[in-house]
């Protein structure tokens, strides 16, 4: 059953919120906008890395996932030339996404990082797994491989 999904542009507060965060992602992790994409995703990877390694009340973590969420997916953005979207699944609820080109694929990189910071992205091992990089090289032309049906999400 394929489900209706309603996709909009980000509302102007949205946008400036990511660009906020996205902002204090670069002060943090002292990179620049004019940095590689691909660069500035491995100091993101790192800076998870020594995130988790360190002891952070949950509201702090979820404000490191804010932050370095917006700035990946903004790399995703420039890197892939994928979109910032609002994606409303209607019942299921809805969210902040980056959407691939031909719309084939989403990633809801907020939610991505929120997962890894809190602990909750499991590997194959079972163990919590830092696949900031690993996301972000497989989406390397994703949409040569169209799906059966629109927006598998990715994450």
């Amino acid at each position: 059953m394929e489900q209706n999904i309603t996709v909009t542009e980000l509302e102007n507060e949205l946008v400036e919120a990511l660009k906020e965060k996205e902002t204090e992602a670069y002060a943090l992790l002292n990179v620049s906008a004019k940095d590689n994409p691909e660069d500035i995703v491995k100091t993101i990877r790192k800076y998870v890395d020594k995130v988790l390694s360190e002891n952070h009340s949950e509201e702090d973590l979820r404000e490191y996932a804010l932050r370095l969420g917006s700035l990946w997916g903004e790399m995703v953005v420039r890197h892939y030339k994928w979109a910032w979207k609002y994606l409303d699944f209607g019942e299921d609820g809805g969210g902040i996404y980056i959407v691939s080109p031909n719309a084939y694929y989403c990633c809801p990189p907020l939610y991505f990082l929120t997962k890894i910071l809190l602990g909750n992205n499991s590997g194959l091992d079972g163990r919590n797994d830092n696949t900031v990089m690993l996301l972000f090289n497989m989406i390397e032309g994703i949409e040569n491989n169209k799906p059966n049906t629109n927006y598998q999400v990715i994450s």
